[in-house]
């Protein structure tokens, strides 16, 4: 079995992932790893590391097979599952998605889901994604029979258009994985203070804008012990200490508006909707205490990312250096090495993850074949996702004004046109909160000059 990671330099995925996947008894019986970067250093990195793992446990890993390469056709031959974190066009890009939209008084501290960030991060991978999922069809696993074809498990942001955008281009051909949910749920179970068998959750959406919909506990494990809604126990958790809320205030008073938590954090939430970034007192008043504008501070997550990438380099090479490097116990609560191992094993595992919207049996009230997030099952089949979910009105309305942005960004991504870029931008909620369409049109139009390296078919 063959397992590709496609930019396994990734700052944020590639070594957790690839860990993971090292500590599935069933997967380390017989298997290829290939590693595929453009960046010949980070990647000539990570597979250096993957070999001192063998090296130092020989028995463990002697089934399994390391390969690199920047070719991705190669990558892609004979490969049953392919992971996919990149980032075209990397921080340089990155940092026009930034300051372009700024000069027009748009802020993004992340601006990698919507609105002028998320939009041309996606543009910018199309062309990669495009011929991935080609690939995949006409050199993958299984690409000559029938049956079971390769999968995409696509990590790299934004999440629900290029998630969709495979998915139009070949047909169940991917599945977009996210930590949201889970990590809010943690948070969230943290919060109210039980422990996790005496804790469950229903939670569907959009990725990045998913609502808790359920949220259950009981104290004590007793069989006969009825489960509870945890939203009252929540604010009673809040009223004892309003500190507990102080990194997430603008998800909180979301949850306040709405009456439903959701999955993205604070930084990310305020820029998907037009209520929160307009004006500085508006970011004054839910920032994190003590800080300036903390998280919410335009560019935040770029000046992380920055960091972050000088470090990984040297990271790895002392990692590479050391005589011991311990593997995992068990494997993160990332959902890729699990759903493979469901995948190979037959054992049903459960996850959240971001699939098509077929006939709109997902969710009800949510665009037919728009990208939504539910909970799904794996196993030997495949990917099953769970339907017949119906969103509150204004969870629903809010999800819409994203789902609209990505519905006109993915038709303008296929059809190579300009114009429906411009008008996916006009429709993003943050944007129009504080520009006009013509200043739309004009940041957009500088957005593709800046950026014409990477979008040559524009």
């Amino acid at each position: 079995m063959k397992i590709t990671f496609v930019g396994v330099g990734s700052v944020v995925f590639g070594q957790n992932i690839l860990t993971d996947i090292l500590v599935h008894p069933y997967l380390t019986q017989d298997m290829i790893i290939c590693l595929e970067d453009i960046d010949p250093v980070r990647l000539d990195l990570m597979y250096s590391l993957m070999l001192k793992y063998k090296e130092l446990y020989p028995e463990k890993l002697y089934h399994v097979h390391f390969e690199k390469t920047t070719d991705l056709k190669k990558a892609i031959t004979n490969t049953k599952y392919i992971i996919c974190s990149i980032h075209v066009g990397g921080l340089d890009a990155y940092k026009i998605d930034l300051d372009i939209p700024l000069k027009y008084g748009v802020t993004q501290c992340v601006g990698d889901t919507i609105g002028p960030g998320g939009v041309f991060r996606f543009l910018r991978a199309t062309t990669v994604l495009k011929e991935i999922v080609i690939l995949m069809q006409e050199m993958g696993y299984n690409a000559n029979n029938n049956g079971l074809k390769p999968i995409l498990f696509n990590y790299a942001n934004p999440m629900a258009m290029n998630t969709w955008f495979c998915n139009k281009i070949v047909p169940d051909s991917t599945v977009g994985l996210c930590h949201g949910v889970q990590h809010t749920a943690g948070l969230l179970r943290q919060w109210i203070g039980v422990n996790p068998e005496n804790y469950t959750f229903t939670c569907v959406g959009i990725n990045h804008m998913a609502w808790f919909l359920q949220i259950l506990y009981k104290f004590i494990d007793n069989p006969k012990t009825e489960w509870k809604n945890a939203y009252p126990l929540l604010y009673h958790k809040y009223r004892e200490n309003p500190d507990l809320i102080k990194n997430e205030r603008v998800r909180w008073d979301m949850m306040e508006a709405t009456g439903y938590f959701m999955t993205e954090e604070s930084r990310h939430l305020s820029e998907y909707v037009p209520y929160y970034r307009k004006r500085e007192e508006l970011l004054e008043k839910y920032k994190t205490p003590g800080e300036k504008y903390g998280m919410l501070t335009h560019g935040f997550t770029y000046e992380m990312d920055s960091a972050a990438a000088g470090r990984v380099e040297s990271s790895l090479e002392r990692k590479i250096k050391r005589n011991k490097l311990k593997l995992k116990d068990s494997p993160s609560d990332e959902y890729a090495s699990h759903i493979i191992s469901a995948m190979e094993t037959n054992q049903p595992f459960k996850f959240h993850g971001n699939v098509i919207n077929k006939e709109g049996g997902l969710i009800t009230n949510l665009p037919k074949d728009c990208c939504v997030e539910v909970p799904s099952y794996a196993d030997y089949l495949g990917i099953h996702p769970q339907g017949g979910f119906s969103l509150p009105t204004v969870c629903q309305a809010l999800c819409l004004s994203n789902i609209m942005v990505q519905k006109v960004a993915v038709e303008g991504a296929l059809e190579l046109d300009r114009e429906k870029i411009y008008q996916a931008v006009l429709l993003d909620p943050n944007t129009a909160s504080v520009c006009s369409t013509r200043e739309i049109r004009d940041m957009v139009d500088d957005l593709f000059e800046a950026e014409k390296q990477w979008l040559p078919k524009f």
